[in-house]
């Protein structure tokens, strides 16, 4: 049914098979048993009978998962499928690679003939290549795993992020003005990654002015994926897991969950059953299905379960091939210091104190904790100064009742004069949900310190302030009792309830200190109500008397304790994406008596890069009133923002700009504010074009675009959308995807065709239609078109005049010439349409390509 010539019907043959490519090296996507494994180089080579396979090695087989037969087809393969353990091990991560091609082994037989019910289908136009392996013949991989020989190290660059504000108020005749800058600036060599946090801070305040540059952090931190870890070298701070967080300036090295898949992240119990026969496992929580799988007969074990979001026991249903169901629950309650059985995470800082009363004191860190079993973890560490010891013990353990975090800490520290105080703090955590009453407790804590514990920043602050006569507190120094709850209760159609408070009391005269907070949470329809009640700490900064040189601050004498009901309405303006919400509430407070607001907010383009807010209060007790607006605008190389507001006695105002510049091999780019892992995207001739899935950024006039963040150890899929692309540019792939170390900068290169579109109606030489699927040939012998119906040859050339070749066979006479010349045409036009002769090879001047004196019907691959 296809309209076309009897030239070289032969040669067009190869388009009736499926997936059938010519020999050669190609870059292609390898998905096995329908998941993505990752993206490499693979050599397709010609066998007997026209059949071109891919020549797949031993070592990626191996790397996928496949038992090869070498292995063995034995009993033992049954073990390595389903292990009986009810501890998972971690996984062995290979020694990095040196990211060069490797080289493959000729295996290039079919893979059935290797691996029996294996097979292969390629699918050209996706760069797909699908593998099939039958279950039984594929080893026991976490879900999510991703190859480490599939991590991009990223490119060699430099950036900066900056966050800049500017802020100014007045009130009762005082006026503020302050300017802020962030910035964090990196340079990435190879795996190294060198950083650097700091900030700068302008203030103009009660007739004194002060200014200050702040280095807040540099350092040089690189993977090491041979040991699941990160090594960091300078300034920083440590992690805060079981010792309170400390700056240091030092070495650091450390466990990276965020190496290991998302299935084993977190904390999730094994699952261990016994299934009768061919089986399907399903395990729901709280009446969500989360995990779904099919096991052998046998016994068998989960343990790639991903952390939910949902709380409760776990119910496993085996689902037998007879028809027989069976039903057991798994206990799931976890605080977070919840390890997998099996599972490790370690720390070690080796450094001076830094930031601390300009201390340089030295210290050395150690923590480990460990999955034991699904029901305990263990964790232990120790803290090592001239004048200060601490060690540190606890369990996590989880039972149906709630999972139970107990921890004990020691600590001797040396004050001024030589006086050695120490104590102990014990610690209790608590996190658990009940299901039938839908009650969660996300996190309840008490804790419990003898009058000599200290911690290690309120030691060297003590000792500071004591050696030069002065007193010193903290939310933490000479605490003895804590208590912390956090309850959610649900009650349905009839709302939530939230609690969230926390009582401390302390050693010698201070007071109790107290934060509460009571919600109420309902919807009906789409309309949204919150009833809150507060008990905060409030002050004001305006009146004081602040020296030059110095900040503004709060002291305790000029804050109280206040108490506040909030009742607030939301309600949306429409459905869609860009519809507008109005909000409005009452507060009244011990302080401020009752005030009222009433606010709008919403988006204001279809890209959702612009938006506002608009809010008026009033207080009816002394007429006061205040009126704000803020509007924010997400540009393709910045973010800007800017407020207002003016009130009864007071007003104000401010302005705020985001983004970043990266230094690359192609330039300089500006961008959108930059997380620690990013992109730029290099597609030359594509100015114009729109990324997916990062609003509003587009290819810059040089071809380059900067995805602002990527997910480190993930596959992360970039595309681009062609709406608004350069007219005369096309996109030869539309995707690419990545899996890039933590902390890379990656370059992304798509292909581009740029040039004017042609669409040629030519007839070959004696007259006749030009052949269907014939290849269209530029001066270099690159492919860049090909003739469809209707003796019709579509092309992108890159230059307004030149020769093409129109060639469906090896013979001159299987070949043809067409000289074009764009002279008078319109340049903007998608598509030009042409006639020509194409002349024989042997001919001297052929024929110049003319323009079409009618438009010629296009062809359903031109158009």
């Amino acid at each position: 049914m296809l309209l076309g010539s009897t030239l070289g019907v032969a040669n067009i043959e190869r388009f009736n098979k499926i997936s059938a490519i010519e020999p050669g090296n190609y870059q292609v996507d390898i998905f096995v048993n329908g998941l993505f494994f990752s993206r490499r180089t693979i050599d397709f080579r010609a066998a007997e009978g026209g059949a071109v396979n891919p020549c797949l090695s031993d070592e990626m087989l191996t790397a996928i998962g496949v038992l090869l037969p070498e292995r063995g087809f034995d009993d033992d393969v049954s073990d390595e499928v389903l292990p009986e353990t009810d501890s998972f091990t971690e996984p062995k991560f290979p020694d990095e690679p040196e990211w060069k091609p490797a080289a493959l082994s000729a295996q290039c037989v079919p893979l059935a003939e290797r691996v029996p019910g294996a097979s292969t289908k390629f699918d050209l136009s996706r760069l797909r290549l699908e593998i099939s392996v039958p279950q039984a013949m594929m080893k026991r991989v976490p879900r999510g795993y991703v190859d480490p020989e599939s991590l991009d190290p990223g490119n060699m660059m430099g950036y900066l992020n900056y966050d800049s504000s500017f802020y100014t108020a007045s009130s009762s005749g005082n006026r503020t003005d302050s300017f802020y800058t962030g910035m964090n600036a990196g340079v990435n060599i190879g795996l190294w990654r060198i950083r650097d946090q700091s900030a700068f801070t302008y203030l103009n305040s009660f007739g004194g002015s002060t200014s200050r540059w702040n280095n807040i952090r540099t350092y040089a931190e690189r993977p090491l994926i041979s040991w699941r870890s990160r090594l960091l070298i300078g300034e920083d701070f440590t992690g805060g897991n079981l010792f309170s967080s400390i700056g240091y300036t030092g070495v650091h090295l450390e466990s990276d969950d965020r190496m290991l898949p998302d299935s084993l992240r977190g904390y999730a119990p094994v699952i261990n059953g016994i299934a009768n026969t061919n089986a399907r496992v399903v395990v729901t929580q709280g009446g969500n299905t989360i995990y779904q799988t099919t096991v052998a007969p046998g016994p068998f074990s989960i343990t790639d379960l991903n952390p939910t979001a949902f709380q409760g026991d776990l119910t496993v249903t085996v689902f037998e091939a007879n028809g027989q169901v069976t039903t057991f629950t798994v206990p799931f309650s976890a605080v977070p210091s919840s390890l997998r059985p099996g599972m490790s995470r370690y720390s070690f800082t080796a450094g001076e104190v830094r930031q601390i009363q300009n201390l340089h004191t030295p210290f050395a860190e150690g923590t480990y904790e460990r999955g034991l079993t699904n029901s305990l973890t263990a964790n232990g560490g120790m803290r090592v100064s001239s004048d200060y010891q601490s060690v540190l013990g606890g369990i996590v353990l989880g039972t149906k009742f709630g999972a139970f975090g107990l921890s004990a800490a020691w600590s001797n520290t040396t004050e001024v004069g030589g006086n050695r105080v120490n104590g102990w703090k014990a610690a209790l955590l608590y996190s658990h949900t009940i299901t039938e009453t839908a009650t969660t407790f996300s996190l309840a804590s008490y804790r419990y310190s003898t009058s000599g514990y200290r911690d290690f920043a309120d030691a060297l602050n003590a000792r500071a302030f004591a050696e030069h006569g002065e007193p010193f507190t903290s939310a933490t120094f000479q605490q003895r009792n804590q208590f912390v709850v956090n309850l959610n209760q649900n009650f349905g159609r009839y709302g939530l309830v939230s609690l969230s408070a926390s009582i401390s009391d302390y050693y010698g005269n201070r007071s109790r200190d107290t934060q509460f907070q009571l919600s109420y949470t309902n919807h009906y329809k789409q309309i949204s109500f919150n009833l809150s009640f507060v008990r905060q700490q409030t002050g004001t900064l305006f009146g004081q008397s602040v020296p030059p040189g110095q900040e503004a601050t709060l002291t305790p004498e000029q804050t109280r304790l206040t108490n506040a009901v909030m009742f607030m309405v939301s309600i949306p303006l429409g459905s869609g994406p860009r519809s507008a919400s109005v909000s409005a509430g009452v507060t009244n407070s011990t302080d401020q008596g009752t005030s009222y607001q009433a606010s709008v907010s919403g988006t204001a383009d279809k890209a959702q890069t612009l938006s506002y807010g608009l809010s008026a209060t009033g207080d009816p007790s002394n007429d006061a009133k205040t009126f704000s607006g803020n509007v924010q605008k997400s540009f393709s190389t910045i973010s800007v923002g800017a407020n207002y507001s003016n009130g009864t006695g007071f007003s104000q105002a401010g302005a705020n700009a985001r983004g970043a510049v990266v230094a690359h091999e192609g330039g300089v780019t500006f961008g959108r504010f930059l997380g620690d892992t990013f992109a730029v995207v290099e597609a030359k001739g594509a100015e114009g074009a729109t990324l997916r899935n990062t609003q509003g950024v587009s290819i810059n006039s040089a071809g380059y675009a900067i995805v602002p963040s990527l997910t480190p150890y993930r596959y992360n899929d970039v595309a681009i959308d062609t709406k608004g692309i350069n007219p005369n540019a096309e996109l030869s792939g539309g995707q690419v995807r990545v899996a890039p170390y933590a902390g890379s900068s990656v370059m992304l290169r798509f292909a581009t065709l740029t040039g004017r579109a042609l669409l040629i109606t030519a007839s070959a030489p004696g007259g006749e239609p030009l052949p269907l699927g014939a290849d269209v040939l530029d001066d270099t012998g690159a492919v860049i078109g090909v003739v469809g119906q209707g003796s019709q040859a579509y092309a992108r050339v890159p230059a307004d005049h030149g020769t093409l070749t129109l060639k469906w066979g090896e013979r001159d006479e299987d070949q043809c010439m067409i000289d074009y010349d764009l002279k008078g045409t319109d340049p903007k036009a998608p598509i030009t349409r042409l006639e020509a002769q194409c002349k024989p090879l042997n001919v001297a001047a052929p024929t110049v390509a003319a323009p079409a004196t009618a438009p010629a019907p296009a062809p359903a691959s031109a158009e």
